[in-house]
């Protein structure tokens, strides 16, 4: 199997914070950062809209994705950069998190 990230080169496409000089103290919740290939492989097979480069609409997607990935897969919440962890808090039928 081959390890998380190799066959993108060590980058996703779609989430950002995964690699590189930034993550290198990031603790993972399973010890390395996640494979994302096979989804994203998926993604492009099915989705049914492609955004421009650049657009807001695909700014949004990376940002969504990327949250996704960090509140899932890092331990800590100082190593999440998609949210302020101070500031963020979130509420599910009425109830905050």
């Amino acid at each position: 199997m081959a390890a998380a990230g190799e066959a993108s080169g060590g980058r996703d496409k779609y989430r950002s914070f995964m690699y590189g000089e930034g993550e290198k103290d990031t603790v993972w919740r399973l010890g390395s950062p996640p494979n994302y290939d096979v989804v994203n492989k998926l993604f492009e097979e099915e989705r049914t809209k492609e955004w421009p480069e650049g657009s807001l609409e695909e700014k949004v997607q990376r940002l969504l994705k990327t949250w996704e990935m960090e509140l899932i897969h890092k331990v800590r919440p100082e190593d999440q950069k998609s949210v302020h962890s101070q500031k963020f808090c979130a509420s599910t039928n009425g109830s905050i998190l």
